[in-house]
């Protein structure tokens, strides 16, 4: 098998455009990515094509949680309930370096309405969980709760309840998935957008795409098509039928990031109660050296491709926090942001995005066209599973699905791995964070850093060093310098500088690898701070 590096590029493009495959999957984030693993672990033949990276989408701007659908209680959507808790332990079973249990602290304060109806949505919440079950749900006591969260000292807290869910590095459990696929002979190619369906007597026969980082343009000819691409679904189908209205209501989600010494959690995250008068709950969560806050939900109607951090969500997420906690935090010590788009599905009932459902569905166009709408990151196997089913009953065969015993990195526990890689003699936060980053693949990075020059830190607001980069060109698909700094190490979420004192010789790494010089190096220095900037919109970059 080659391994995932642009410098394959060629042999994966002849590849794609050889023979004509059994399934091409439009879209290369959580649910497409899933579907190429199912697909090619069940024996099919596929190729997976995406006009950015891997998880460049809502796949990479996600609350970052594994969770269960507390939520879902309050609009009574059980089967999703129970959906969610099964796939999450599926999930922790499959990549226990990336999907790891968390404590959440629900404080109830003063304020709190129907408090009885909290303990009793927590024990149902239990009952669905069963023996999947992160843990039971208890009650505390104020000074309890304040132990796990020091924060809450600040709040007019009464009490807390304390229960289980988890927590993930989203873009990269999509690597993993990605990666895997490949495993099963999957083709990936990023940065190939479809820019029109080929069709062979009014049924879909693949598609015309063109290449980003070439400029070439060619056909990937396939018997099924699948559209998983999330916010732009219904771009995709109107290449099939232009006269097709939207199904899907564009939910903005904002986070932000502060430093961990202004909002400093322990091991366990918060469930934020609404104080805004939306009955809008939002998150804490710890992030290492960083705490995650967010997110909001509010219906969006602007570019797909580029949303960006608007003064207001600024504003909403800082008083959000400052009327729970009793603090005063401000925009100066927010360190970086990211703005993300829920593919959510219309459904006539409420035009607020947080009464839309999250759950899913999948549809066939006149050209048979399979597309896969709504979800969430949780599920995304659960999604994939049912449209390969529906693939699988096209062509009447029997093939079951695979993809709950596939490993994604990883088949030993976090704490198993953490051990073997103590013994290499790194400082501990570089030990946690490569095994929480690369599972079994660690200690091939940590081999890369017995280099001098790769085991130099990356920047000053996280325990990345230099061997990374290098490591994503050569196994992990990396093309551009924001593939490696924004999805493969999420410095440009971490750092208040978005890393870019490093970017110069990050990408010189990344220029040495994939066989560019200085000239390209320097473009992508540029190209990166212009991203950076415009999605952190109304955060701005220090001078």
């Amino acid at each position: 098998m080659r391994s995932f590096s642009v410098v394959h590029r060629g042999a994966d493009i002849a590849d794609a455009t050889g023979e004509v495959v059994d399934v091409l999957v439009i879209g290369m984030g959580a649910t497409g990515a899933g579907i190429a693993l199912d697909a090619a672990s069940r024996g099919m033949s596929v190729v997976v094509v995406d006009k950015g990276d891997v998880a460049s989408g809502t796949s990479s701007k996600s609350s970052k949680l594994i969770h269960g659908g507390l939520r879902y209680l309050e609009n009574l959507e059980l089967g999703l309930v129970h959906e969610s808790v099964v796939e999450r332990q599926i999930l922790q079973r499959l990549a226990p370096h990336l999907v790891r249990p968390m404590d959440f602290v629900y404080p109830v304060l003063s304020d709190t309405a129907k408090t009885a109806l909290i303990g009793i949505g927590l024990t149902t919440y239990d009952v669905f969980a069963g023996l999947r079950n992160v843990k039971r749900h208890k009650r505390v006591s104020a000074a309890e709760a304040i132990d796990l969260v020091p924060p809450l000292a600040g709040s007019d807290l009464t009490r807390a309840y304390v229960y289980g869910d988890c927590a993930t590095d989203d873009a990269r459990l999509v690597l993993a998935v990605v990666k895997a696929a490949r495993a099963f002979g999957a083709t990936t190619l990023t940065y190939t957008e479809v820019v029109g369906l080929l069709e062979d007597d009014s049924r879909a026969c693949g598609a015309t795409v063109r290449d980003a980082l070439s400029g070439a343009s060619y056909d990937v000819r396939a018997r099924h098509v699948v559209n998983a691409t999330g916010v732009w679904v219904d771009a995709v189908r109107q290449l099939e039928d232009p006269a097709r209205p939207a199904s899907l209501q564009p939910s903005k989600g904002v986070h932000l990031v502060l430093d961990h010494a202004s909002l400093p959690l322990k091991n366990a995250s918060v469930f934020l109660p609404s104080r805004q008068g939306d009955e809008r709950s939002m998150f804490v969560i710890p992030w290492g050296r960083q705490t995650i806050l967010g997110t909001t939900d509010t219906a969006y109607a602007g570019s797909l491709d580029a949303p960006s951090v608007d003064q207001a969500d600024i504003d909403y997420c800082l008083s959000a926090a400052n009327a729970v906690f009793g603090l005063a935090l401000r925009q100066s010590e927010v360190v970086g942001a990211w703005a993300g788009l829920r593919p959510l599905l219309r459904a006539g009932r409420s035009d607020n995005p947080s009464d839309m459902s999250r759950r899913h569905a999948v549809s066939e166009g006149p050209s048979g066209l399979l597309t896969v709408t709504g979800g969430k990151l949780t599920t995304f196997r659960r999604m994939a599973k049912d449209v390969v089913d529906r693939l699988v009953a096209r062509d009447s065969r029997q093939a079951r699905c695979r993809t709950g015993d596939i490993q994604l990195g990883s088949s030993r526990s976090y704490v198993q791995q953490l051990a073997d890689l103590t013994s290499a003699g790194l400082a501990p936060e570089l030990t946690e964070l490569l095994v929480r980053q690369y599972g079994a693949a660690a200690p091939d990075v940590v081999s890369l850093a017995a280099d001098d020059s790769l085991s130099d830190p990356l920047s000053p607001a996280t325990a990345h060093i230099a061997a990374e980069v290098v490591y994503a060109a050569r196994h992990e698909g990396a093309a551009t310098l924001a593939d490696v700094l924004s999805r493969r190490t999420r410095l440009s979420l971490r750092a208040a500088d978005a890393a870019l004192p490093t970017a110069p010789h990050a990408a010189a790494l990344l220029a040495r690898e994939l066989g560019h010089d200085d000239a390209w190096a320097a473009g992508q220095v540029t190209a990166y701070a212009a991203e950076v900037r415009a999605e952190r919109g109304a955060l701005a970059l220090p001078a």
